[in-house]
């Protein structure tokens, strides 16, 4: 995609922006003339996404820091600062992916695991905001996306504490966008749907990708690409009078009703 530098002057941090969704949320704001600072709990994964940028002609720089631990989480703001001189853009996709295998069913839940949950989920997107708005506040505003989940609202049968955190994202996007929007800080959440990389689409067998095909009204399934477009969208001039929004980017998946795929397959049948 040809940039049109619709981020140039700015200075982007992206959270979680070693692999994945914020990689390519990180690596698209530079294209499009961002000054990008990529913080990720695995500093080499933040190294690999700066590099990128940096072959790309882009300005960038890693950082490694736990967004649950609020020490780290105002050096890395403090480092943003610092750095480019000012702070625009928090994007929040930073989540606890360790935690997968044991966030299980409510009555067996382990404790332990949905504080680590919520520590990143949610609380990542509570601290780095308390220390990101003020300087935002200071340079005449700024713009914060936090990922949130279809699964805040449409339940997975599986990792609780994890949608549970998503929901809660949602309403701390609500009240961030009710304080500081008069401030000219606009905060919004993305929620995207099935979201598969190359690399991750290769894990999945024909009958699985197929099972996905059929819950999305697309003729594909979503790229990390799909939600770092968005992204832009709410980080851009563009979206000024757009606050306290939660765009959904899942091909459909969220409009129709659970019988839908079975009626499709019944009319193939046929």
């Amino acid at each position: 995609m040809e940039s049109t530098g619709r981020l140039t002057g700015r200075t982007a941090l992206v959270t979680g922006g070693g692999s994945g969704i914020g990689a390519a949320t990180a690596e698209l704001f530079a294209r499009e003339g961002a000054k990008v600072v990529v913080a990720d709990i695995n500093g080499s994964n933040a190294s690999v996404t700066v590099e990128r940028i940096q072959e790309d002609g882009s300005t960038a720089e890693p950082f490694a820091a736990d967004v649950s631990d609020e020490s780290q989480v105002k050096e890395l703001v403090d480092f943003a600062v610092r750095t480019y001189g000012s702070l625009d853009v928090l994007q929040n996709y930073a989540s606890e992916r360790r935690l997968v295998e044991r966030d299980v069913f409510v009555a067996e839940a382990d404790a332990a695991v949905w504080t680590g949950q919520l520590g990143v989920d949610l609380m990542g997107c509570v601290l780095t905001a308390k220390h990101a708005v003020p300087h935002m506040i200071s340079s005449g505003g700024g713009s914060i996306t936090n990922a949130t989940s279809l699964a805040a609202w449409l339940s997975l049968e599986s990792r609780p504490a994890y949608a549970t955190a998503k929901a809660a994202v949602i309403g701390l996007t609500k009240t961030l966008a009710t304080e500081y929007g008069k401030e000219g800080v606009r905060t919004n959440a993305i929620a995207p749907g099935h979201i598969v990389s190359p690399a991750t689409e290769r894990m999945y067998s024909e009958e699985q990708t197929q099972v996905m095909l059929d819950h999305v009204s697309a003729p594909r399934l979503g790229r990390p690409d799909d939600v770092a477009l968005a992204a832009l969208f709410l980080a851009s001039p563009e979206s000024s009078f757009i606050n306290g929004q939660v765009i959904v980017v899942d091909g459909g998946m969220s409009a129709y009703a659970p019988m839908v795929p079975s009626f499709r397959r019944l009319a193939a049948d046929s």
